[in-house]
């Protein structure tokens, strides 16, 4: 007889599904720029401001729902952040010009930010270690997987239909997605909240040097993967399909992510996250000095490998460190990986393709560095507590 499936296992299907469709939408735009400008009668910098401009409220949100959910409880977060994602998505589609596509698109960016750390705070808070661990892994992948769904699924439903199906389509999965939630998902255990300020308690996250460095290596994550892609999409040469084979075998890639428990069950989560490092450093050096499309394909993989290793190992560093304060916490860390994401296009139009390589190569290596420090100071600490 078949074993049905559990609560954990439908959460996981849930929040998997969620993560990849929520974080899609960051990338929605990239493909349509010069559609939307055509059809809108705009200039296509205003389409380009949409975008920054979603990336801004986005990362507010990403700050602030973390905390709120400590407040109100994480499921109605969760769940109603859907909803709202939902009807400012459908908003997004209905735009006729310049100043709407921007308020729309600023809106969407806000509720979409629901999802993100305060999915995280509740992996944290009603499952086991070992189940969180798996949890955090495949909500990681599905970020992953968006970066490249995203363009994919814009630029398809766009050259089918019309831009305004995109968000069409993403506004009635996120509908879906809300009903399923609705039903399926529980409320996690109340947190103690402390009255404390808001900015005085991301002071004291930052001050904690484990917190500090783990920030900085997050900050470097997203910002080295959109770089990666954007740096190749500005100096490719070839043809349009080796593009787009190159950025869908990081998907081959973004698939270590699933092992990254069982490494850091093997490992320890410092050594797993200066493993991956190492993996980012090597491909980005090596891609220095060989760069045809079959080397392209090949270190895109392990490329894409590296972040999937080092995201989870981050975030659950970060959620062990960040402790009773772990919301407020994963509530940064999203707000970090974020900014960096957000600078990587500006880097990646001002520098050659050697010079993105040399960057990142040069990036992981500091990464590295901080992580011997952070192993330091865990064993002074364990000393102290002896």
């Amino acid at each position: 007889m078949m074993k049905s499936i559990t609560f954990f296992q439908k959460v996981s299907i849930l929040l998997t599904i969620s993560a990849i469709m929520v974080a899609s939408n960051i990338y929605t735009l990239i493909p349509i720029y010069s559609i939307l400008a055509d059809n809108l009668a705009i200039d296509e910098s205003h389409v380009v401001l949409a975008g920054g401009l979603f990336t801004f409220f986005y990362a507010c949100g990403l700050l602030s729902f973390g905390p709120v959910s400590d407040f109100t409880g994480r499921r109605k977060i969760l769940v109603y952040g859907l909803l709202a994602s939902a009807l400012t998505t459908l908003a997004v589609g209905f735009s006729t010009g310049s100043i709407s596509l921007w308020v729309t698109r600023s809106l969407q960016g806000l509720t979409l930010a629901t999802f993100a750390s305060v999915a995280f705070a509740y992996t944290y808070d009603l499952f086991t270690f070992k189940q969180r661990t798996i949890l955090v892994v495949l909500i990681n992948t599905g970020f992953l997987i968006a970066g490249i769904f995203g363009q994919v699924a814009s630029a398809f439903l766009a050259s089918l239909y019309s831009w305004n199906s995109v968000y069409l389509f993403f506004s009635g999965v996120y509908f879906v997605l809300f009903v399923i939630g609705f039903f399926l998902l529980k409320e996690s255990p109340r947190q103690e909240v402390e009255s404390r300020p808001l900015w005085r308690v991301f002071f004291n996250l930052l001050s904690d040097s484990r917190l500090l460095k783990c920030y900085i290596i997050t900050f470097s994550l997203l910002f080295s993967i959109i770089a990666f892609y954007d740096s190749i999409g500005r100096s490719f040469a070839g043809p349009p399909s080796d593009l787009m084979m190159i950025r869908l075998v990081g998907l081959i890639g973004a698939s270590l992510s699933l092992f990254t428990g069982k490494m850091m069950d093997r490992w320890g989560e410092l050594r797993t996250l200066i493993v991956g490092l190492a993996i980012g450093a090597t491909s980005a050096f090596l891609l220095l000095l060989l760069h045809s499309t079959l080397h392209l394909v090949v270190f895109s993989i392990f490329f894409v490998s590296s972040i999937s290793l080092v995201i989870p190992t981050a975030i659950t560093l970060i959620g062990f460190y960040g402790s009773r304060q772990r919301a407020k916490a994963l509530s940064l860390y999203s707000f970090i990986l974020l900014s960096g994401a957000s600078l990587a296009p500006l880097v990646a139009a001002l520098l050659s393709f050697k010079g993105v390589m040399l960057l990142l190569s040069s990036l992981f290596l500091f990464n590295i560095v901080l992580c011997f420090f952070i192993k330091e100071e865990k064993a002074f600490q364990s000393a102290d507590a002896n």
